[in-house]
């Protein structure tokens, strides 16, 4: 399921609760934020509230994510 950590809905913590109604017994939340902050904390505090077993961490500076914005990048540039 989608959700999202702004105004839009459906909220994270809504999209755990429909997922373990509907007999989900471990749900984890990819959260693909790129620092960490006051959106990944709101997302991680609704998702194990609503019964999410794991929530990822930040994307920070991965490697693979610097190299993907640097072919985008690249082929835009070409």
């Amino acid at each position: 399921r989608v959700s999202y950590a702004s105004a839009a809905p459906p909220e994270v913590g809504g999209a755990v609760a429909r997922l373990r109604a509907a007999g989900a017994r471990r749900v984890a939340v990819a959260a693909y934020f790129l620092a960490p902050g006051r959106f990944h904390d709101g997302v991680r505090a609704a998702a194990r509230s609503a019964g999410a077993v794991a929530v990822a961490e930040p994307l920070t500076d991965l490697p693979e994510l610097a190299d993907l914005v640097r072919r985008r990048v690249d082929t835009v540039a070409a």
